[in-house]
């Protein structure tokens, strides 16, 4: 558990270097429980709940461990301990960050910048004018190609995202990520429809009132965690809480929350009343 805000840490900090966290969980719990755990301690990476390990690769004899996957596909850490530095020296050959196993040429140099610094509009324009050029090599035309295809898979992913947090009700992340599309495809057909989708959730009643809850639910959170607040005031401003959008999901999301408050209050209830016997 101790690793997991480290973890995160690394993904801020490294995320736009060529890094990529990937999880496994190796105890025996319920999904619900996870669920709970990757939420209450905030994990911003992926977390597998199972996996295969036929060839016995993984060394998991003690917990936690940590691999780390060099550039070549090779494992070049394995255990606990430091690891700072073989992952600076993974990285620092990681030349443009989401291109791996692509052998980028002098011609494309420019475009896999551009791909780089996630401008993936210019670096679409910049390898498709490569691969027009009439003494475009096989290269060059390979990697083009490449580089062309990273680009529809970012653009995939991103829109995955977005019209899964609308069917989700998660307006807060649909607006972000829209607003991601439209930035890092400017000037394309696909940014004009990130515009577009920004526009309707603007003018969608339930979207606006969905974000409303979600930035109040997360105020009241901080607030009441600043002034450490009894559990009798938690419970009293949840339940406001859920009254006051009650035509939001998010009222449905705090009553678990409450039920468990409630539970824990009545707990300690019944142990004072023990005590003063």
């Amino acid at each position: 558990m101790r690793q997991l805000p480290h973890m995160n840490e690394l993904q801020e900090k490294y995320a736009g270097k060529g890094l990529h966290i990937f999880t496994i969980y190796a105890q025996n719990h319920p999904v619900e429980h996870i669920r709970s755990l990757v939420k209450d301690k905030g994990i911003k990476y992926p977390l597998a709940l199972s996996w295969q390990d036929e060839d016995q690769r993984w060394d998991m004899s003690s917990l936690p461990a940590v691999w780390i996957i060099g550039t070549d596909g090779k494992i070049a850490f394995t255990g606990k301990g430091s690891y700072e530095k073989v992952l600076e020296e993974q990285l620092a050959k990681v030349k443009y960050p989401g291109l791996g196993g692509v052998n980028v040429t002098p011609e494309l140099e420019s475009a896999a910048k551009a791909f780089a610094a996630r401008d993936y509009a210019q670096a679409l324009r910049l390898a498709e004018a490569a691969a027009e050029k009439s003494d475009a090599s096989d290269a060059t035309l390979a990697a083009a190609e490449a580089i062309s295809e990273r680009v529809a898979d970012r653009l995939k992913a991103l829109k995955n995202r977005a019209e899964v947090a609308e069917v989700e009700n998660a307006w807060r992340l649909a607006e972000a990520t829209w607003q991601v599309i439209e930035r890092r495809f400017a000037k394309t057909d696909e940014a004009a429809e990130a515009a577009a989708r920004l526009q309707k959730i603007k003018e969608n009643k339930k979207a606006q009132l969905e974000m409303e809850a979600e930035t109040a639910i997360h105020v009241l959170d901080r607030d009441l965690q600043f002034k450490e607040a009894a559990i009798e005031e938690w419970i009293d401003s949840y339940k406001k809480f859920a009254e006051k959008y009650k035509e939001s999901v998010w009222a449905e999301k705090v009553k678990p929350a409450i039920e468990r408050m409630e539970e824990d209050k009545k707990a300690a209830d019944e142990e004072k009343k023990k005590a003063q016997r």
